[in-house]
């Protein structure tokens, strides 16, 4: 919670640091909402579903306010309300009760699609079609092919879409899905980056739609025509269809489509070179994403600040941004296991209650007619027994209380001893490999010594004395050859036994000169940011030839196996540690899912001896960032 607070402080502080400017932008105006918190739904209706005592009542307005979530895209809330009416349907017995559970798979199957938890949004939407048959219920079964397509949208299978969206447009007698559908075929077309059918199928839409009406569908076509139009760089014609839009998105609580179309907005002035505006919007919609808990649009955001930070050399705002982006995604992935372990608990205890309310009905129907003859035995011993078990729940509470404290502070002074323990053995490891690595070099420099001073000094005196010899034979020439070649090896042999190179260039020196001598051989757009460089060039020469080791291992696997354009190495000196980040937009990988390769596990051999840590995100087409940290101690 405190982090999240802080995030929020620090976003508006830096919105707040550049209003000066803002006040010069009339434009920029427009973005001052950080202030908003989304309160989507009336109280009232809360209210009124507490006190409600009707089954249908209570249904209606379930049903009422999971759509109103569903309009503003709060996914939690939308899974939530169609849990509830689902639930409440199956419990209750009523006339309509394959309308309502065709609704609650609806809700519910459109939540899951906007958490991206698509193989479960399609379970909903095809159980949605099974109790929506044609002939009773028309537009809800095709509201639920509608939202099987945009499942097959989502995960790019295009064969599937064509004919489910098609078959919408013709066969649907509802004005609002025909409209959704002609705007999600737009959207397939606009995924295969075919603008004219994409355009075509937008316009169509828009006709059909009340021009002066607050339409979510509307907004969301003109979002996507103006990012055509900043894929083609028509960045001003862009932000025409950009502007108008944003604030009408905002006014109207769609605020998952508010925080989408202010990012296209900030990277659109990106685009045209105004960084100062792209910063304040951009900072703006960081803002909204984290005050109303939007991780993937976080995500999304300090991506592009991050490259904003890259490209005016801002190099320790861009590592900061990195640091937060690392942080977020593992939120991300926390709140995923967290909904996971949720529904599996949530599951298990209604089959718990369900087995307890059969159980009590088989003993009710077998004991009922004791009950009746033994009620007043039962309630003196009942009495009784309350009067003796009290107490002795009492001690058994304060007993197992203390014997908990007491578990605690056994476990907690292990834990202690635990990592004392390990500590001595790492600081023994240390000095172990310190000695052995400084030993390595000790008789090196020696083996050295001797072979330039010895071998190649007595080699030296054998030429001297058969060059002074009055008659030269061939032989003799061919001897004095020989010593030559035999002594110019014995020095290079000497010379190679001490690695010059890491002892006499810095690490900045080394990783660029390598860099330099890869992008002769490719195409890839390499850049090394060390920051700061002088601190960083003072780490001594054993540490930069593990490091730059380390560097060399993760730019040969990302040329071998990453196919990426751009990559970028961050090298910081921070405290007592050196921070490496290693970021490429390449084809990346299931991070759970691949056997680590031989770099990879000689990456993590060095680390141990350091001391140092690895942490990889990556995902299938996302590319990849690696961030390591190493002590200096």
């Amino acid at each position: 919670m405190y982090r999240h607070l802080i995030k929020i402080i620090y976003s508006v502080i830096i919105v707040l640091s550049i209003s000066a400017y803002s006040q010069n932008k009339k434009e920029i105006t427009i973005f001052s909402s950080f202030g908003t918190i989304p309160n989507t739904v009336d109280p009232k209706l809360y209210l009124e579903l507490k006190k409600s005592s009707n089954t249908l009542t209570t249904l209606q307005l379930i049903e009422k306010i999971g759509r109103i979530h569903l309009l503003a895209g709060n996914t939690d809330s939308i899974i939530y309300y169609g849990n509830l009416l689902k639930t409440t349907t199956l419990k209750e017995k009523i006339s309509d009760k394959q309308a309502y559970l065709s609704k609650a798979n609806y809700i519910i199957g459109s939540g899951k699609l906007k958490n991206g938890l698509y193989d479960e949004a399609m379970k909903y939407f095809i159980e949605g079609i099974s109790n929506s048959p044609i002939s009773k219920m028309q537009i809800m079964h095709y509201k639920h092919q509608l939202g099987l397509g945009i499942v097959y949208l989502k995960q790019k299978q295009y064969d599937l879409v064509f004919p489910i969206l098609k078959s919408c447009i013709k066969e649907s007698k509802d004005e609002e899905t025909i409209i959704l559908a002609k705007k999600t075929l737009g959207d397939t077309y606009f995924e295969q980056q075919n603008d004219n059918e994409a355009k075509f199928y937008y316009l169509d839409a828009l006709n059909n739609i009340p021009k002066n009406t607050f339409n979510k569908t509307r907004i969301e076509i003109q979002l996507n025509l103006g990012r055509i139009e900043a894929f083609h760089d028509r960045n001003i014609e862009a932000i025409n269809y950009l502007i108008p839009i944003m604030k009408e998105a905002k006014d109207n609580q769609f605020y998952d489509l508010y925080i989408e179309i202010v990012y296209h907005v900030g990277r659109t002035y990106h685009k045209l070179g105004e960084y100062e505006s792209a910063e304040i919007i951009l900072n703006t919609a960081y803002v909204n994403a984290v005050q109303w808990n939007r991780l993937e649009s976080q995500k999304k955001v300090i991506q592009m600040l991050k490259n904003l930070y890259v490209e005016r050399k801002n190099y320790k705002n861009a590592y900061s941004l990195m640091t937060q982006y690392i942080d977020v995604s593992n939120q991300i992935i926390r709140k995923q296991n967290q909904k996971i372990t949720k529904e599996i608990e949530v599951k298990y205890q209604t089959l718990q209650k369900e087995k307890e309310i059969l159980s009590l009905k088989e003993e009710q129907l077998l004991k009922e007619s004791e009950i009746k003859k033994e009620q007043t035995i039962k309630k003196a011993f009942l009495i009784g027994f309350l009067i003796i078990l009290i107490p002795i729940i009492g001690l058994l509470f304060v007993y197992f209380q203390k014997l908990k404290t007491q578990i605690a502070l056994n476990k907690s002074q292990e834990e202690v001893n635990t990592q004392k323990v390990y500590g001595l053995m790492k600081d023994q490891e240390l000095n172990l490999i310190k000695a052995t690595m400084e030993g390595q070099d000790n008789e090196r420099q020696r083996l050295a010594q001797e072979l330039h001073d010895s071998v190649g000094g007595n080699l030296a005196s054998i030429k001297l004395q058969l060059s002074n010899t009055e008659k030269i034979n061939d032989q003799q020439i061919n001897i004095i050859k020989q010593i030559d070649e035999t002594y110019n090896q014995v020095r290079d042999f000497s010379h190679n036994l001490i690695p010059k190179k890491f002892q006499k260039n810095s690490i900045s020196t080394l990783v660029k000169e390598y860099i330099h001598n890869v992008k002769n051989g490719s195409d890839q757009n390499i850049s090394f940011h060390p920051h700061p460089e002088d601190l960083i060039d003072q780490i001594n020469p054993s540490f930069t030839e593990e490091l730059f080791k380390i560097i060399q291992e993760l730019l040969t696997n990302c040329l071998k196996h990453a196919k990426a354009k751009n990559v970028d190495i961050y090298l910081n000196h921070h405290k007592d540690s050196i921070q490496l980040l290693f970021e490429d937009d390449g084809v990346g990988f299931e991070i759970h899912k691949t056997v680590e390769g031989i770099g990879f596990k000689n990456i993590k051999n060095r680390l141990n001896h350091l001391s140092g840590n690895i942490h990889i995100d990556s995902a299938v087409t996302r590319g990849t960032v690696i961030s390591i940290e190493i002590p200096l101690k």
